[in-house]
């Protein structure tokens, strides 16, 4: 299903003339990556990013964007995308229920009513019964609502006093988004020596680690400073991050292998693979493999 899905870009992409190369300048998407969705691959980087690039490659040659995103999710799930799906069925309608009258009876003898009077009288005992189920039900409820207060008042405290987790949350970053990080990090006319030679130092002035990216392709990394602090960047193609600590280093690479490492200006021996993530570990000793994304540890 992936690779018709692809083969419909690619037809479209040459019905409006244009080539890879004209895509890549016209989109700001590496060439390598429209070349991978040409022929079927769509797992050269996260569901994310790709999901943002089929868009943008979409709506370049004149397609729905996100009709061709349903039809790309559709694809990999491998079943036909229905642009219409059938409507519900309609409830028969009341007029359509053919009427049945019901039987006339005829009487012969006319009905007498009862002169007879009602007598009525109140049961004392029932009374006051239901007065006392009525209290009961009326002190249930009053607790309930007491638990229910108090349950609230447990949940808000938990909130804002005890509830520091641990656990570090990368949220998911609207597709829109990425595509606008793509569009500021990709400028024509640019050559790869520019590139090379923009570089972003964030530094703390007691800081004694200095840990520098350098990205041959698309990358993007999450990293904990010294277990008190955390940052999150994408590197573009040819171009470098650096970023310091005064103990080490915890971090998540995407793509790890377009990515390479130096320590204080030294190489680190760090491997990575396309399309694959990498945790590690790196302080003063050198580096460790991690098997799980870095956290903050309190």
């Amino acid at each position: 299903m992936l690779d018709k899905f692809a083969d419909e870009l690619r037809q479209q992409r040459e019905n409006s003339g244009l080539t890879l190369q004209q895509m890549a300048t016209k989109t700001r998407i590496d060439l390598k990556f429209l070349e991978a969705i040409d022929q079927g691959n769509f797992s050269f980087l996260p569901d994310l990013y790709v999901k943002a690039f089929v868009k943008q490659y979409a709506k370049s040659i004149g397609l729905d964007e996100n009709i061709a995103l349903k039809k790309f999710e559709a694809a990999r799930e491998g079943i036909e995308f229905d642009p219409n799906p059938p409507a519900p069925i309609e409830e028969i309608k009341q007029s359509e229920i053919p009427k049945v009258e019901a039987p006339k009876i005829e009487t012969t003898k006319p009905i007498q009513k009862s002169t007879s009077q009602v007598k009525s009288y109140v049961d004392d005992h029932k009374q006051k019964s239901d007065e006392d189920e009525s209290k009961a039900n009326s002190q249930l409820m009053i607790f309930g609502l007491g638990g229910v207060g108090l349950i609230i008042i447990a949940a808000l405290l938990y909130f804002f006093v005890f509830s520091k987790s641990d656990k570090i949350i990368v949220e998911e970053t609207p597709i829109e988004e990425v595509i606008e990080q793509g569009n500021q990090r990709y400028v024509e006319e640019e050559t790869a020596e520019t590139l090379a030679d923009d570089s972003t130092i964030a530094t703390v002035s007691s800081d004694s680690l200095l840990l520098t990216f350098y990205a041959k392709e698309t990358s993007w990394v999450f990293i904990v400073l010294d277990n008190n602090r955390t940052q999150e960047f994408t590197l573009s193609p040819n171009s470098k991050f650096s970023i310091s600590a005064s103990r080490e280093f915890k971090a998540t690479v995407g793509n790890s292998g377009g990515v390479t490492l130096q320590l204080n200006n030294q190489p680190v021996d760090f491997t990575g693979r396309i399309g694959s993530v990498r945790h590690f570990k790196l302080d003063k000793t050198g580096i460790v493999y991690l098997n799980a994304p870095p956290k903050l540890e309190q």
